[in-house]
């Protein structure tokens, strides 16, 4: 089942692109056999949680709700923008408020 879950979180973070992901793209992205992600894929669709169409594979529902859960692209460690000089920003001065008096 593991096998299966990065099949599922690769199918994730492929479903940005405009066109449906490639058997050849998947196993390129997990770093394993064609064979191996075709079973993957097989035991998902019987699951429901791919589905097979004319225009190549998807996501069902319930296949994102557990590629989500399971840890999926979203959770990677992002990284910050930083100017191309690579410089940090200087913070902002801290704003002191101060108490209005009443009239």
């Amino acid at each position: 089942m593991s096998h299966d879950l990065d099949v599922l979180r690769a199918l994730l973070g492929l479903t940005s692109r405009r066109k449906s992901p490639t058997l050849d793209d998947l196993s390129l992205r997990l770093g394993s056999e064609p064979d191996a992600v075709r079973r993957s894929l097989f035991s998902l669709a019987r699951n429901g949680l791919v589905q097979r169409t004319s225009g190549g594979l998807r996501l069902s529902l319930a296949g994102l709700a557990v590629a989500v859960a399971a840890g999926g692209p979203t959770r990677r460690a992002r990284k910050k923008a930083r100017p191309a000089d690579g410089a940090r920003a200087k913070p902002l001065p801290r704003v002191v408020r101060t108490r209005r008096r009443a009239a």
